[in-house]
C-alpha cells in the first residue's frame, strides 16, 4: 500500500497538503510575468510546491529544470534544450519535425529514459559555443511565447555560481531583459550564494521577487496527519519541533509511523523509535561526511551540535581544547562547506537530521 507521506519523491496531487498561501503568492507574482527567487533551507517542499504550480497553470507552458548535477555551463544549456523539446505537443513525429524550426542550428536524437521510459529529445551541442548554446535556447524560448505565456523553472540555481568564467548570471540577465511573456522562477537552498547571485552591483539584482519558504502551517499538518494516524495533537507538535518544521524530516517520520502503528492510538515511544530508525539509515553517510573534517572541524561540528546559546565561552572552548579564534575559523570553513548556515547573525545547521545525528552521537 502506498504511504500518504512520501519522503523520497516530490508529493503527488493526492499527497499534497496545505501550502495554499504559497501558491497564490506564487500566482500573483508570475501572473504578470514577473519573476520569483524561492528560497529556503533544505528539504522544506520548494520542488513540490512548484510543481504543484506549474500542474495548475494550464494555459501557460511550465519548464521544469533541476540543474543540481551540472559539471560545466555545456550541462546547463543541454538540460534546458532537453526540456524545452520535452514539452513540445504532440506524438513524437510532430516533435521531431517541430524541433528544427526551434533551433535553427541543433539536431536531436531520440532517446529513452531508463527510470521512466519515456521519450528524451537529445541535443547534440559539441559545434556550438555555450553563448550560441544560450542564444539558441532563448530565441526558442521567444518563439514559443508568441503564442503561450511561459514560466520557466530552474531548480538549485545557485550551481550556476560555479562557472565564474562564464558569467551565466550576465548572459541570462540579457535574455531576461526583453520585454517577452516569460516568468522565470529560480530555486535554492544554499542561501548565501543564491544571496550573492541577486545581491546589489550582481548581474541579476532585482531581477525577482524574492520569497522564503516558511514552515508548512500547524493546523495543515494536524488536518493531514491526523487523516492517517489516530495521534493527538500534542503528539503532532512534538513531531514538529523534533523536526523543526522540515518538511521531509516530518514526512519520514510520519511514514515510519504509519508503516507499523496506523491501526494504533499512537504514543511518544513511537515516535522517538521512528526517529532512531531515520538517524541510524542516516548513519553511514553522516560519519562518512564527519570523517572528512579536520580535527578542528569536528570539534567545531561537536561545539555547535551539543550545545545551546553561546558556543565561545571560556569553560566549553577548555573543554574542548581549542581557541576562540581557532573555533570562529572552523566554523566560517564549515560554512564554506555548506554544511553550517547563519541567519539573525546565529549559527545554524540546515540539514535538521545531521544537528540530530550530531547531537545523538556526541551528547
Amino acid at each position: 500500500m502506498k504511504s500518504p507521506f512520501p519522503y523520497e519523491h516530490c508529493a503527488q496531487k493526492q499527497d499534497f497538503f496545505g501550502r495554499i498561501e504559497e501558491l497564490n503568492n506564487i500566482n500573483k507574482i508570475t501572473d504578470s510575468s514577473n519573476n520569483l527567487l524561492l528560497h529556503s533551507k533544505r528539504r522544506m517542499g520548494k520542488t513540490s510546491l512548484v510543481k504543484k504550480f506549474l500542474s495548475t497553470q494550464k494555459n501557460k507552458i511550465g519548464i521544469y529544470v533541476d540543474i543540481f548535477d551540472i559539471t560545466s555551463p555545456e550541462d546547463f544549456a543541454k538540460i534546458l534544450l532537453k526540456e524545452i523539446a520535452s514539452v513540445q505537443k504532440g506524438d513524437v513525429s510532430t516533435v521531431v519535425k517541430k524541433l528544427p524550426k526551434l533551433f535553427k542550428r541543433l539536431r536531436f536524437s531520440l532517446g529513452v529514459d531508463s527510470t521512466t521510459g519515456e521519450i528524451n529529445y537529445l541535443p547534440s551541442i559539441k559545434d556550438l559555443r555555450f553563448e550560441e548554446l544560450i542564444e539558441e535556447i532563448f530565441d526558442a524560448l521567444f518563439s514559443m511565447a508568441k503564442d503561450n505565456e511561459i514560466i520557466l523553472v530552474i531548480d538549485e540555481f545557485q550551481q550556476v555560481a560555479l562557472f565564474k568564467d562564464k558569467k551565466i548570471d550576465a548572459l541570462l540577465r540579457k535574455y531576461m531583459m526583453k520585454d517577452m511573456p516569460i516568468s522565470y522562477v529560480f530555486l535554492g537552498s544554499k542561501r548565501h550564494i543564491l544571496f550573492e547571485l541577486f545581491q546589489y552591483k550582481s548581474p541579476l539584482f532585482e531581477m525577482a521577487t524574492q520569497m522564503e519558504l516558511e514552515c508548512i502551517k500547524k493546523e495543515d499538518y494536524y488536518s493531514y496527519i491526523k487523516d492517517h494516524l489516530i495521534i493527538t495533537k500534542e503528539l503532532i507538535d512534538e513531531i514538529i519541533d523534533i523536526t523543526d518544521c522540515e518538511t521531509k524530516l516530518t514526512q519520514h517520520i510520519c511514514h515510519i509511523i504509519h508503516r507499523d502503528y496506523k491501526n494504533k492510538d499512537i504514543e511518544l515511544e513511537y515516535i522517538n523509535d521512528a526517529l532512531k530508525e531515520v538517524l541510524e539509515s542516516k548513519n553511514g553517510s553522516f560519519s562518512a561526511l564527519f570523517d572528512t573534517f579536520t580535527l578542528n572541524k569536528k570539534k567545531a561540528f561537536k561545539i555547535l551540535t551539543t550545545n545551546d546559546g553561546n558556543y565561545f565561552r571560556q569553560e566549553l572552548l577548555t573543554e574542548y581544547g581549542i581557541t576562540r579564534q581557532t573555533l570562529m575559523s572552523s566554523i566560517k570553513q564549515l560554512f564554506i562547506e555548506q554544511v553550517l548556515d547563519k541567519r539573525d547573525n546565529k549559527w545554524f545547521i540546515p540539514d535538521r537530521a545531521l544537528e540530530l545525528w550530531g547531537k545523538m552521537k556526541f551528547k
